[in-house]
C-alpha cells in the first residue's frame, strides 16, 4: 500500500499519521512541500480546497484534515488493533482523538506556537493555555492511574495522536516542574514515544529543562524517509567543486596507495538470512495454517469450547509445540500497571515472528507486591523455544516447559489461559490481566 502525503516538515498533526502507517506497513510518498506556497498552487488545492495541510491522495480520491486521514491509515489494517478490537473500543479512541483536539491541541499549540514564531505571544492567552493544558493533563493522569494505554491493552490511535499532539509541548515550554505534576502521563508517554514506530517519524524526543521564550524553537525534526536520499545526493554534487582546489595542492605519494583502496570496489552486500521459521515453511511445510486458527479464536464469540475443539482436529503437532511459560522473578513485581506493562512490552517485543506465534500472557494472584505472578501460552512453529528466546531478550527470564498434548489437564488448562478474563480463576488464583 502506497500514499502521497502533503505536509510540511515539522507539522505535528502530520506525526500521527505517519507513526500509524509504520504501524500498519503503509508506504508514505512525501514530497518536498513549502508552506504559504505550494499549499496555494491549484493542483494542491484540487486536493485541499482550503489549502491546509496535511493532506492525503489515494487511488480513490483524496482526504484531508489531519485526525479523517489518521482514522483511514488506522483502519488499513485490523490485526494491528489501531483502533480498537471492539466497537466499543473504538467508539473510545474516537472520544480521545476529540478530547485531543478539543481540551490538548488548542491550549497546547497557543503555548508553543510563539516559540516556533507562528504567532505573536499574547500573555494573557498563554497564561490561560497553561492552566486549560494543565487540567486537560490531569484527566488524563488520572486515567492512566491503573492503565498502560489508553484504550485496551494495546497501542491505539488514541495514544498516538495524543502523544504526537504533545512532542512539542514537552520539548520546549512544559517545564520539569510543569510535568512533574502528571506523573502517569509522563509514564505513558514515555512508552509511546520510545517506540520504534514512533522514533522512525520523530527521532529521539529531548524533554524540555525550561520553558522556552518565543522565537527561540525549531519545528524542523529528522527528515522523512522519502527525502534523505535526495538531500545527501545534492550534497554529494557540491562538494567537490569546494574540495577540487586542496587535492591539487596536496601531490604527495603517500597518498597513493590510499587512493588505490578507495578506488577498490565494496564487497556486495551480503543478503540477509532467511528466518529460521520460514526456512521450515519452506522445507517442510505444515498443514496447519495459522491465520486460520486465529480467525477461528477471534470470531468464536467466546464460545472457546467449540473454537479449542476446531483447534485440536486441525493442529498439526509435527510442525508446532506448545508451551507454557513461568516469569521467574514474580517477588519483584510491586504494582499491577507495572506488571501489565511488563507483558505488554512482552508481546511487542515478539512481533518479528508473530507470523508463527499465537499465545497469551497473563497475571493471577493479587494486586499487591509479591503476590503477582506471569504465566504464558504459547503455540510456536517447530519444536523448540530457542526461536522465541532469540526474537524477544525478555523470554529469557521465563522458565519454558512443553505441553504435554495427551494430558488432559494440561488441556484444560491451556484452554482456561487462553479465553482468560479478569477475575477467572488460573491455577487456582483470580486472574488480574491477560493478554
Amino acid at each position: 500500500m502506497s500514499y502521497t502525503l502533503y505536509a510540511e516538515p515539522g507539522n505535528f498533526r502530520a506525526f500521527k499519521i505517519l507513526i500509524a502507517a509504520e504501524y500498519n506497513g503503509v508506504t508514505m510518498n512525501i514530497p518536498d512541500f513549502k508552506l504559504n506556497e505550494s499549499n496555494k498552487k491549484a493542483d494542491f488545492l484540487a486536493i485541499s480546497p482550503a489549502g491546509k495541510v496535511p493532506a492525503l491522495k489515494t487511488k480513490d480520491g483524496a482526504i484531508f484534515e489531519s485526525n479523517a486521514i489518521a482514522r483511514f491509515i488506522a483502519r488499513l489494517r485490523n490485526d494491528t488493533n489501531l483502533y480498537g478490537t471492539t466497537f466499543f473500543e473504538s467508539s473510545q479512541v474516537d472520544q480521545w482523538i476529540d478530547f485531543c483536539s478539543h481540551n490538548i491541541e488548542l491550549p497546547a499549540t497557543i503555548w508553543f506556537y510563539p516559540v516556533l514564531g507562528y504567532m505573536a505571544e499574547n500573555k494573557p492567552a498563554t497564561a490561560k493555555a497553561k492552566t486549560d493544558l494543565a487540567n486537560a493533563l490531569k484527566i488524563l493522569n488520572n486515567h492512566l492511574l491503573t492503565r498502560t494505554y489508553l484504550v485496551g491493552n494495546n497501542m491505539t490511535l488514541a495514544d498516538i495522536t495524543i502523544a504526537t499532539t504533545l512532542v512539542y509541548p514537552f520539548k520546549f515550554v512544559c517545564d520539569p516542574t510543569y510535568r512533574k505534576q502528571f506523573p502517569n502521563v509522563m509514564r505513558w508517554f514515555d512508552t509511546c514515544v520510545n517506540q520504534p514506530q514512533y522514533e522512525a517519524v520523530i527521532g529521539k524526543v529531548v524533554l524540555a529543562t525550561a520553558e522556552h521564550g518565543a522565537n527561540t524553537g525549531s519545528a524542523l525534526p529528522p527528515p522523512p524517509k522519502g527525502n534523505n536520499k535526495k538531500e545527501k545526493k545534492e550534497k554529494k554534487e557540491k562538494q567537490p567543486k569546494q574540495e577540487k582546489p586542496k587535492e591539487e595542492k596536496k601531490p604527495k605519494e603517500e597518498k597513493k596507495p590510499k587512493q588505490q583502496e578507495e578506488e577498490e570496489p565494496a564487497p556486495p552486500p551480503k543478503k540477509k538470512e532467511d528466518h529460521i521459521f520460514k526456512k521450515m515453511d519452506a522445507s517442510d511445510p505444515s498443514p496447519f495454517i495459522m491465520d486460520a486458527w486465529k480467525r477461528c479464536y477471534s470470531n468464536c464469540n467466546e464460545d472457546y469450547n467449540a473454537a479449542m475443539t476446531e483447534f485440536w482436529n486441525t493442529i498439526d503437532l509435527n510442525g508446532w509445540s506448545i508451551w507454557r511459560g513461568d516469569y521467574q522473578y514474580n517477588d519483584e513485581l510491586a504494582m499491577l500497571f507495572m506488571t501489565s506493562n511488563l507483558i505488554g512490552g512482552f508481546i511487542q517485543r515478539t512481533d518479528e515472528i508473530r507470523k508463527w506465534l499465537f499465545g497469551t500472557m497473563s497475571i493471577r494472584g493479587e494486586p499487591t507486591a509479591g503476590k503477582m505472578k506471569v504465566s504464558c501460552y504459547y503455540l510456536i512453529r517447530g519444536q523448540d523455544i530457542q526461536p522465541l528466546i532469540d526474537c524477544n531478550d525478555d523470554a529469557a527470564y521465563y522458565t519454558w516447559t512443553k505441553m504435554d498434548t495427551n494430558d488432559a489437564k494440561q488441556k484444560e488448562n491451556l484452554l482456561n489461559y487462553w479465553k482468560a478474563d479478569v477475575d477467572d480463576i488460573l491455577d487456582g488464583e483470580k486472574c488480574l490481566d491477560s493478554r
